[in-house]
């Protein structure tokens, strides 16, 4: 998909930026550490940027709230299962071994309060610079993998996020 297509897909009121930088792409990969045998879970999947990249697994499941989204997602990641809803409500639900989640800054300071209710081997978010992640030390090995910023999105993210690997 060309940038000018994600910028016209972004909107501003979900605070969308799709992850394109091949480099961050390329650190997000081998952070989350995907085997055939994993069940993967994408909350806040966009247009699918970071889906696309996903080595094979058993199962990929993608959430995404926008529901003009859902259709450009089965299109570009036809072997995911595709379902429109809220990622907070379906994270409790749904069965995974490795959780990526690009979600709005106030929407992931959520889903990481949630992280020691869940069943998983390894998780890795996009988090804003501010995000306390001492509240997951000493049950999580927290690592910071690469700051994201500007020109890794598309449209470009005026704020700087880290991406961080919380693992059991």
């Amino acid at each position: 998909m060309n940038d000018e297509k994600l910028r016209s897909l972004a909107d501003p009121e979900f605070e969308q930026y799709f992850l394109v930088s091949p480099e961050k792409l390329s650190l997000l990969l081998s952070a989350a550490d995907i085997q055939p045998d994993d069940r993967v879970l994408e909350v806040g999947a966009g247009a699918g940027t970071v889906a696309r990249t996903l080595p094979s697994c058993k199962s990929l499941t993608l959430v995404e709230l926008d529901d003009r989204l859902i259709e450009i997602l089965r299109e570009a990641v036809p072997h995911a299962q595709v379902i429109q809803g809220d990622a907070l409500r379906l994270v409790h639900e749904l069965p995974f071994d490795v959780l990526i989640g690009n979600l709005p800054n106030i929407v992931t300071e959520s889903l990481i309060d949630t992280l020691p209710s869940l069943s998983f081997r390894t998780a890795v978010l996009a988090v804003g610079q501010s995000a306390n992640l001492d509240r997951l030390r000493g049950s999580y090995t927290v690592t910071e993998v690469t700051t994201i910023s500007g020109d890794d999105f598309r449209p470009s993210q005026p704020s700087v996020s880290r991406i961080v690997k919380v693992a059991r």
